[in-house]
């Protein structure tokens, strides 16, 4: 269940995601130029153009890794690792935008059904205490039947009336 359009938790979800999207594009290129620019001269490298290094970039950041391209230089295998947690940044980052869905999901589902609860013993204790007023109300007037006129005066003057 998502978040409904223009509520709190859909604003939030669309930042996570936005921010999620904008690290994964950002780490991309610049991870990709970065390693291009460290190893495109390097003989045996086999990251030799930009598109090469992009490549290497999102299949690096999605824990792919298909080693068709590997940094053979100290500053592509720095890169290589910053790329390398970016990827499990962005992972925790779809990660808990899915986590934000489900747990917002499971949580108004208990509210509803928690509300629901709560009216049902609303009415049940109303039922219950329209009952007791009516018994109540029952055996008032019974024992004005049993109580004399006389009584009921005496009963009057002890209780201040």
């Amino acid at each position: 269940m998502l978040p409904s359009r223009g509520s709190p938790a859909h604003a939030g979800l669309a930042r996570i995601l936005a921010a999620v999207t904008a690290v994964a594009v950002a780490v991309v290129l610049v991870g990709g130029l970065g390693v291009w620019l460290a190893e495109r001269r390097m003989p045996g490298g086999g990251i030799r153009t930009w598109g090469d290094g992009l490549w290497w970039a999102i299949t690096t950041l999605t824990t792919t890794g298909y080693g068709d391209h590997v940094p053979v230089t100290l500053a592509g295998r720095l890169i290589g690792t910053a790329v390398m947690i970016a990827g499990v940044a962005v992972l925790g980052g779809v990660a808990a935008g899915v986590a934000l869905v489900a747990a917002r999901a499971v949580a108004v589902a208990e509210e509803q059904a928690l509300e629901a609860e709560a009216e049902t013993l609303e009415r049940r204790l109303e039922l219950r205490l329209d009952v007791l007023d009516a018994r109540l109300t029952r055996i008032e007037d019974q024992l004005l039947r049993l109580t004399t006129p006389h009584e009921r005066t005496t009963h009057r003057h002890q209780d201040g009336g």
